[in-house]
């Protein structure tokens, strides 16, 4: 017995437990700062005036007092979860703050000059134009079903530049595609059939029959009409959403100028050496 009362790690504990008990008797249980959630008047007058947002009416005396249970029970359960960690690796969470992050970096907002508002429409006036307008019609030849030197393509093109009227029901291959396209701009076009076949009625002969325009569906022949040129924008029509682009590229651009700075505070070391780790994550990726 003599010789555990000499062991110095029973010394260590007897202290730890009176600096504890010590500790309890001066404090009390009394909370920590960190430990005391307050609800003050602000707070409840923001909670109502929302409530009173979405449901077009105040709350009542019992419902004022469920926003403020409800609001202490998400602000003990979201402390509580940061104590636990659950936050990091979150990419929602994540998301979230660096969205907040970043609105710290917008200016505040400021009238945008017309020069300023001249020169970006000059910069992006594909943005803004009013875009032609087409009649289409196309004839469609499946790559599976024609060989190299199958001339079935050429034959209806030549019958279809002397006959542009001929019926197309009896040349090309069935398809789920819509043979007429209507009133259309080049964008509806890319939307059914690609860019590619889009971009091609640019250049396509006033009302001709032409091709073949290859798609990402097989090859096609085309007629195309133009029903109304392009027409360039005038900043009396567009100033509206010249304006809004103009102050959202000054946004962005504060944004990454605060992005450089708070960036050259850290030292970023990205490893790559083990490319074999990288190839098999990749692989194992469905396709």
């Amino acid at each position: 017995m003599t010789r555990i009362l000499k062991e110095p790690l029973l010394h260590f504990a007897v202290l730890g437990v009176g600096l504890f008990v010590l500790y309890r008797l001066i404090t009390g249980n009394a909370p920590s700062i960190a430990d005391e959630i307050v609800v003050d008047a602000p707070r409840i007058a923001a909670l109502a005036e929302q409530f009173a947002r979405s449901w077009r009416r105040p709350p009542t005396v019992a419902e004022v007092e469920g926003l403020v249970e409800n609001y202490v029970r998400d602000e003990v359960l979201y402390r509580e979860g940061l104590a636990l960690g659950l936050d990091r690796d979150d990419p929602v969470i994540r998301s979230r703050v660096r969205l907040k992050m970043e609105v710290l970096g917008d200016g505040p907002e400021s009238n945008v000059a017309e020069n300023e508002l001249l020169a970006w429409l000059d910069e992006h006036p594909d943005r803004y134009a009013t875009p032609a307008r087409y009649d289409m019609r196309q004839v469609f030849f499946d790559p599976a079903k024609h060989a190299a030197h199958d001339t079935a393509l050429e034959s209806a093109l030549h019958r279809l530049q002397h006959e542009p009227e001929a019926d197309t029901s009896t040349l090309g291959d069935q398809t789920l595609l819509p043979d007429v396209l209507n009133d259309v701009t080049e964008k509806d076009v890319a939307s059914q059939f690609g860019d590619e076949l889009a971009a091609a009625m640019r250049q396509a002969p006033a009302g001709e029959w032409f091709g073949p325009v290859t798609s990402a569906y097989g090859e096609h022949l085309l007629r195309v009409r133009v029903l109304a040129q392009e027409k360039a924008a005038v900043l009396a029509d567009v100033r509206e959403p010249v304006e809004r682009d103009v102050r959202y590229a000054h946004d962005q651009a504060a944004r990454d100028a605060l992005y450089a700075r708070l960036r050259a505070r850290y030292t970023i070391r990205i490893e790559r050496s083990d490319q074999s780790a990288l190839g098999a994550a990749l692989a194992a990726q469905p396709q």
